[in-house]
């Protein structure tokens, strides 16, 4: 009995403050809202079906300190493989000091259902163990969609727990259960925004706000608030070519705050278009410009043409070539920063090599 009353009160504490304010990165304290910008593959602790908006492959590791609590700290690791019309990936964390530890193992994956649809779904395999006490173990998943009917715009819906255990014999689930929805949009070139709202079990509705700017391709900075009650977190990103390091900082209204480092190797992170309400099918319809074109003499303004290639985009295919001479086959662009298997697709139906 003493020990299921111990593992009740930690497995409570857990779900209300370790996982609370970091979805292990820390371009995530926005929660559901800035799951719809992903960085890195991280992102599936979060939300799986946004895995599938990654532009590529991936490895992450990143490291927090909940409420500058060290009984808190927290490590995990993720990686991801990106595919035209899937991708799949694993996240594994820890937590907890000498008195307990927390692993939790999560696999999962997306699919793309159509143009602009993407389903996923984990499945996350939780273990608390407690020094000189005993230990338990067990399971849930979660399922999630993501729906983008125009370029530039986002939505999903996310419900957490669909299916889980109890926590050993406590008695108790292993995870609480929640429904989360958000809306996102890219208004301008590289400036991102995005609000989401959630509902956990036997507790109120909670808000969240995500924006991002990157001003140039090595940095990018991220801000947000969740409420109630009212927390803000903030995040910066510096990119190096495929390695990105990013720390993060979240402010809560009674506690200490969060702190939290992770770095990136691949060039995953999403680069959604700006918003367009005209349809993708009119700028195929561009007068003078006839697909597929000779990728060693495309220009900058036909690349935009291309539906999922904007200005940022079209820019580092231009100066890649420059760089590095002609190609021999268009997939030899995949060496382009920011161009993964799904945009590498698009790219193979409108250029060619002659």
């Amino acid at each position: 009995m003493r020990t299921t009353v111990i593992l009740l009160i930690i497995t409570v504490f857990c779900c209300m403050a370790a996982f609370e304010p970091v979805f292990e990165s820390p371009w995530l304290q926005g929660g559901i809202a800035s799951s719809l910008f992903p960085r890195t593959p991280l992102v599936l602790a979060a939300n799986p079906a946004c895995m599938g908006l990654l532009e590529g492959h991936g490895i992450a590791a990143s490291v927090s300190r909940p409420f500058s609590l060290t009984r808190l700290d927290r490590t995990a690791v993720a990686g991801c493989l990106m595919f035209s019309r899937y991708a799949i990936g694993g996240v594994i964390s820890l937590s907890g000091d000498d008195a307990y530890t927390e692993a939790t193992a999560t696999a999962g994956g997306a699919w793309k259902l159509m143009s602009g649809i993407v389903v996923g779904g984990s499945i996350s395999l939780r273990r608390l163990q407690i020094s000189g006490y005993s230990s338990a173990t067990g399971a849930s998943a979660d399922v999630s969609a993501v729906w983008s009917p125009v370029e530039g715009f986002f939505s999903t819906a996310l419900l957490r727990s669909v299916f889980r255990t109890d926590l050993g014999s406590s008695g108790d689930p292993a995870a609480p259960r929640s429904l989360e929805l958000a809306v996102g949009v890219a208004p301008v070139q590289n400036v991102v925004c995005a609000f989401g709202a959630g509902r956990q079990e036997e507790l109120d509705i909670e808000y969240t706000f995500h924006t991002a700017f990157s001003p140039s391709p090595m940095l990018s900075i991220a801000t947000g608030i969740k409420t109630d009650p009212a927390r803000f977190w903030a995040a910066l990103e510096l990119s190096l070519s495929a390695l990105s390091l990013e720390y993060g900082y979240g402010e809560h209204a009674s506690l200490p705050g969060t702190h939290s480092i992770a770095l990136c190797w691949g060039h995953c992170s999403s680069d959604p278009s700006v918003l367009d309400l005209t349809g993708a099918d009119e700028q195929d319809e561009q007068p003078g410009v006839q697909f597929p074109i000779d990728v060693n003499s495309v220009t900058e303004e036909e690349l935009q043409l291309i539906p999922g290639i904007g200005p940022s985009k079209a820019s580092a295919i231009i100066s890649w070539l420059r760089l590095s001479g002609p190609v021999s086959s268009v997939s030899d662009l995949s060496d382009v920063p920011g161009i993964g298997p799904s945009i590498l697709s698009v790219l193979s139906e409108y250029l060619v090599v002659e």
